[in-house]
């Protein structure tokens, strides 16, 4: 059971559906929302560099069209990003869903 503080604690982790047809958002979860739109979810419109954008870093649009195309997931990391908090390492990993949506994990 978590405690109050620990509830309160947001979620660090990014999640995005993309369709890798339109390369477009279909859903993101509240991290990765943040600061896209007041609205908090709204993600019409949305393109992969606004809701990743980081990901051309990463390497993201290549790997989404490879995962697309083969299912086969893929897994992506940097060691080092300077932030103004300090560094962080980043990994991503993407996933073909049944439907064609590619799932994106950070």
């Amino acid at each position: 059971m978590q405690s109050p503080d620990e509830q309160d604690t947001p979620v660090k982790a990014k999640a995005v559906l993309i369709d890798p047809r339109s390369m477009t958002v279909v859903w993101m979860n509240e991290s990765a929302a943040q600061g896209l739109s007041d609205e908090g979810f709204e993600v019409s419109g949305v393109t992969v560099e606004q809701a990743l954008p980081m990901g051309e870093t990463l390497g993201i649009p290549e790997a989404l069209g490879t995962v697309a195309e083969t299912g086969i997931a893929r897994h992506l990391r940097t060691n080092l990003v300077s932030t103004s908090q300090g560094s962080m390492a980043i990994a991503t990993s993407l996933h073909r869903l049944p439907d064609g949506m590619v799932l994106v994990l950070t």
